[in-house]
């Protein structure tokens, strides 16, 4: 047998070897709160959340997809919504905001979605995970909604415990440090500072291939600070996928409606992978004016229509916007 059929065939059965040792549960860890703290521009009262499971039963299913594996936390099957409730009122307390979760509160966290999709074409390819949530986020205002949706892969070499904390571990801490970003955008209105933002920009900026760069783009986004635009702008051209990806999700985040124009273009372009297109209609849908809601309702009705895109580009690229619509 020559060298390389003998490459070949040991490559095949370690891919085949890996995706029949798929764990039948795979153990999750709670997210470490942000350690960047929001500089307050003024004293802010004491925050009361409330949390209400608003799925449906279909909707009841958190993991599920290519491999069938459920999420153990702590030993025990894991509970979405008090995962959720917990961690995002860490999250916010180590952001520097006085929170407390009661039973009925002034601002009630309706969750409408809470779901983890797995998917895998072949044992060569990576295991990808799509992570998502929508919620309604009521104030005496009124309600606004909100989505979560983070996209990560990894190709697993000797063992699936490889892809735990890439696709399970930080997507779902990405979940709870993006809605209590948007908790506190909606309402305490706190940022970091300028400082903070420069450090992030030029940590980023030193080494965007490191593992932890598309997280501290993730952080640009979550600190409510407009200045760090114009960073996430150039981010979002980077040629690393992950801080691409985080970089567009982040304009949407921070509402930068002053880059509405430029987000659809991205979505329009013929060029551009899917992720990139799905990343800048969910920030288009995060922006959330007037115009940009138009845009996304259009853009439903157009994938909607026959089409030569990819049919899992609409499928998910649906999935996005089922979260808004």
């Amino acid at each position: 047998m020559n060298k390389s059929l003998s490459l070949t065939l040991t490559a095949i059965l370690t891919a085949l070897f890996l995706q029949s040792c798929a764990p039948s549960a795979y153990k999750v860890n709670s997210p470490t709160p942000s350690k960047y703290a929001y500089t307050k521009t003024s004293d802010t009262a004491k925050l009361e959340l409330s949390f209400h499971d608003g799925r449906g039963e279909k909707d009841k299913v958190f993991s599920e997809g290519t491999l069938k594996a459920g999420l153990l936390l702590d030993k025990k099957p894991i509970e979405p919504i008090s995962y959720i409730k917990e961690n995002t009122a860490k999250e916010l307390q180590a952001r520097g905001l006085n929170t407390t979760v009661v039973e009925k509160a002034p601002v009630d966290i309706t969750i409408n979605k809470l779901f983890i999709r797995n998917y895998r074409s072949n044992g060569f390819s990576p295991f990808i995970t799509f992570t998502m949530l929508s919620a309604d986020v009521i104030t005496p205002s009124g309600k606004q909604r909100v989505g979560v949706y983070i996209k990560r892969g990894k190709v697993p070499v000797w063992s699936f415990d490889e892809v735990i904390e890439p696709t399970f571990n930080e997507p779902l801490s990405l979940v709870v440090k993006e809605l209590s970003a948007k908790i506190n955008g909606i309402t305490s209105k706190q940022s970091i500072s300028d400082d903070q933002v420069t450090k992030l920009a030029a940590e980023i900026n030193a080494n965007p291939a490191a593992a932890d760069s598309y997280l501290k783009v993730y952080q640009l986004g979550f600190g409510f600070n407009k200045t760090a635009v114009k960073h996430l702008v150039t981010m979002s051209k980077s040629a690393d996928e992950y801080v691409r990806l985080a970089a567009i999700s982040s304009l949407g985040n921070l509402k930068a409606d002053g880059e509405l124009s430029y987000l659809k273009e991205l979505y329009n372009s013929s060029t551009g992978s899917w992720q990139d297109r799905g990343m800048a209609l969910k920030a288009i849908c995060d922006i959330g004016t007037a115009e940009a809601m138009t845009f996304a309702k259009q853009a439903k009705a157009d994938l909607d229509k026959p089409s030569k895109r990819d049919k899992d580009d609409i499928t998910w690229t649906k999935e996005i916007l089922a979260l808004y619509l």
